[in-house]
């Protein structure tokens, strides 16, 4: 049996039954088109086709008061990266440890940026690390995941 999907081109191709065919969903809000600069104010259909894409997410890491440490509890999607920022002193010792439920996530370690704009990586694809900071300033710390999605728990510590 054979699907018949319709191209944004407008022309139809014929797909076998099992293959994965991504339909247009109903959305009650405005969204973005795929054609930039426009935005919808309709539903997606297939005259007006949306396109949804995951981005990647960057938040500041914030201790409590009083603590040197903190952890965060979340997820990340395949072909994403969490982004964190955290600023520390230069000489500070940084720990970093990530648990995924797959032991799928791991994370780069990032120095603050150069006067060029350029960060320096400190660890790449780790599942723990620490080290003695090199600088004064935003440290990056990426999550992402060698596949699939993960849920993971992020534990840093700063001393």
């Amino acid at each position: 049996m054979l699907l018949k999907v319709f191209h944004p081109l407008k022309t139809a191709i014929a797909l076998p039954a099992l293959s994965l065919v991504v339909l247009p969903i109903a959305l009650s809000t405005a969204a973005t088109s795929s054609r930039p600069g426009k935005t919808l104010n309709q539903p997606a259909s297939s005259e007006n086709p949306v396109l949804l894409a995951q981005r990647s997410r960057t938040q500041r890491i914030r201790f409590k008061p009083g603590e040197s440490s903190a952890s965060i509890r979340t997820a990340v999607v395949r072909g994403t990266r969490d982004i964190y920022l955290l600023g520390a002193q230069k000489g500070q010792i940084m720990t970093v440890k990530i648990e995924s439920l797959e032991n799928n996530a791991v994370f780069d370690v990032q120095a603050p940026p150069n006067q060029s704009g350029q960060r320096r990586v400190l660890k790449q694809e780790a599942l723990v690390w620490s080290g003695k900071l090199p600088d004064t300033g935003d440290y990056q710390i990426v999550v992402g995941t060698t596949r699939g999605n993960a849920t993971y728990k992020l534990w840093v510590g700063i001393k």
